[in-house]
């Protein structure tokens, strides 16, 4: 205060100035208000979006998140100009039908490039998000919540919302045993299942006894549609290839049978239950989809033997005796489907088959596609391979040669 009463406020720099108005406590700061104010909407937003937060399950999220979470591995870097679709690998799709109308399948040795095939025409296709899709994880053995994760590609299948489509991801063999060591001690004992059953049906064998998992039981449609059920399994009498090219044969109806050799008992009743790692005879899976009114094609994703070995001797098995004998077994697979179901190939005796561009066409259910062909002539091969499976879509992945990396040292 001043000689002569005037309140002054004191100033950086021991600067002073008068205060004209009434004294300082019984006033009114309008700065002070104003913070007030945006406190107050801070507050909203914050219990806004920590709702949001609390109710993701895997199955969408805010645009503003899809556009924080950017993309590094080299398959899908080049997708990260686009929104989220509402469509996800995991999500409960608004049509009730447990199969899709449409069922594109990418099949290939471990390390082939199926991955980037998968991923490519799922986003193409609307199975898969350009961004890719939250995922929620199951609950282990001691029913401890998964946690919630950005699922960058198409590791085993993606389904339009509507239903209209499904893009699934199958290597030969598909799975893990729980390290590359296992994959290798365990491969004797991989079996090979007639087919890849809808998501929703599927389900581990070391799972099915949890009694958490037990609790959730499988939709009604596992049982009416795709007609997976204990009750009405024809597995020992269906024509199925295991460890062997050659031609399937048998009289069961292909219809009545869980896709797995294992079909759910008692609670598990409705799901088919499958090994850790598994191959799968594309042949029974084309038939088994087939069978059921799905226009189904398998795309067969072909790669350089030696680079797909290293890849594969890196990723899954160290012992190169055992990947050998795994990549002739899977090619094996590969092969005879392309006999049955290719284009120069006989057709199934179900005369069940419905081309997706034409009517009463018969029309090759197996495509291949190579990958170096792919790299080499990239949009104009990949417009190619949309044409052929009936998609619509100018979408062009970034091109990345996944084959540099095993040459560099060379």
């Amino acid at each position: 205060m001043n000689n002569d009463g005037t309140i002054v406020s004191i100033l950086p720099n021991n600067k002073t100035r008068p205060d004209r108005g009434r004294p300082r406590s019984n006033r009114l700061c309008p700065k002070g208000s104003q913070y007030l104010f945006l406190g107050i909407l801070l507050g909203i937003y914050i219990d806004r979006t920590f709702k949001l937060i609390a109710t993701l399950d895997g199955r969408s999220a805010s645009e503003s998140w899809q556009q924080q979470s950017s993309i590094h591995d080299p398959i899908t870097s080049s997708i990260l100009s686009s929104s989220l679709p509402k469509s996800s690998s995991s999500s409960s799709s608004s049509s009730s039908s447990i199969l899709s109308k449409r069922l594109i399948t990418v099949f290939g040795t471990e390390s082939s490039g199926s991955t980037f095939l998968a991923t490519t025409l799922g986003i193409a296709s609307g199975a898969f998000p350009s961004n890719g899709t939250y995922v929620t994880l199951k609950s282990d053995r001691h029913n401890n919540p998964g946690r919630t994760i950005v699922e960058r590609v198409v590791a085993r299948s993606a389904r339009s919302e509507d239903g209209s489509i499904e893009v699934q991801h199958l290597s030969l063999p598909w799975g893990f045993w729980g390290s590359k060591k296992r994959n290798c001690d365990l491969s004797a004992s991989t079996i090979t299942v007639d087919a890849f059953v809808p998501e929703p049906c599927f389900r581990f064998d070391y799972e099915s006894t949890w009694p958490h998992r037990l609790a959730e039981k499988a939709p009604a449609g596992c049982r009416d549609e795709a007609h997976i059920s204990q009750t009405n399994n024809n597995h020992n009498n269906n024509h199925n290839v295991v460890n062997s090219s050659s031609e399937s044969s048998g009289n069961g109806d292909i219809r009545w049978t869980c896709g797995s050799n294992t079909c759910g008992q008692n609670e598990n009743d409705g799901y088919a239950i499958y090994p850790r790692r598994f191959y799968v005879n594309i042949s029974s899976h084309l038939e088994w989809y087939l069978a059921r009114g799905v226009d189904v094609t398998a795309v067969l994703s072909v790669r350089d033997r030696s680079t797909s070995r290293a890849g594969k001797m890196r990723a899954h098995c160290k012992d190169e005796s055992i990947s050998v004998k795994e990549e002739e077994r899977a090619r094996a697979i590969l092969s005879e489907s392309l006999r049955r179901y290719g284009r120069l190939g006989r057709w199934g005796e179900s005369g069940a088959m419905i081309p997706h561009n034409k009517k009463n066409v018969k029309e090759d259910r197996v495509v291949v596609v190579s990958y170096e062909a792919l790299m080499a002539l990239q949009e104009s091969y990949l417009f190619d391979i949309y044409k052929m499976l009936g998609i619509n879509s100018t979408y062009v992945p970034e091109f990345k040669d996944g084959n540099e990396k095993y040459f560099k040292n060379k």
